[in-house]
């Protein structure tokens, strides 16, 4: 097994494990127009970065809001890239997508409100 490799699995097996980094969050995503019709909720294994208007990070509690979030998740559990400008619903507030990459493996997704606070 090369570096390469070595890398893939550990990113799988320690990165997105949700006993070591990962935590679990819903990506809700629609099928053709934002309604309840073809509204699908799905609970997945990522690493979220929550960041204040002021840009310092918060730590994750009830009832706080983030200005922006950083994403960080396997792109074949995510199954489709965001594109920029795109909305993109993370625990059931709205976001915009402000930047898409995938470096090793990893989608980095960074959102920002939509409009104001969620």
């Amino acid at each position: 097994m090369n570096l390469r490799e070595q890398m893939v699995k550990d990113v799988q097996s320690v990165f997105f494990n949700p006993n070591e980094f990962a935590e679990i969050h819903t990506v809700t995503t629609f099928t053709n127009d934002e309604t309840e019709a073809g509204r699908k909720d799905r609970k997945l294994e990522m690493i979220v970065e929550k960041f204040t208007l002021d840009g310092r990070p918060i730590q994750s509690a009830d009832g706080v809001s983030a200005h922006t979030a950083i994403v960080h998740i396997d792109p074949q559990i995510l199954v489709y890239t965001p594109r920029v400008d795109q909305n993109f619903y993370l625990d059931f507030n709205k976001y915009r997508v402000k930047g898409v990459s995938n470096d090793s493996g990893i989608l980095k997704i960074v959102l920002e409100a939509y409009g104001k606070r969620p």
